[in-house]
């Protein structure tokens, strides 16, 4: 069986984000692209996020909606993600 990881399709990559990155529509695009073929063919879905700790972290602020999955790349219920 194979597995897709998904890593880091954060919100603060995003415009609007602490740490915003080029293109980061066309990657999630894409991603999701590679989300739904996987989900199609029954393969194992893992997201994994990252989240700082520490109160003066310059992104991905623990509990916050930068540190959020993106939308476009959501897991689904019963899709692992793992911080």
């Amino acid at each position: 069986k194979r597995a897709l990881l998904v890593v880091d399709i954060q919100n603060d990559y995003f415009p609007g984000g602490l740490w915003p990155l080029c293109d980061m529509d066309a990657a999630a695009d894409k991603a999701a692209r590679v989300l739904e073929a996987a989900r199609t063919a029954g393969d194992l879905v893992v997201h994994i996020r990252h989240e700082f700790t520490t109160t003066d972290a310059p992104f991905f602020k623990s509990e916050s909606v930068g540190a959020q999955i993106h939308p476009k790349a959501q897991n689904l219920k019963d899709e692992s993600s793992w911080c």
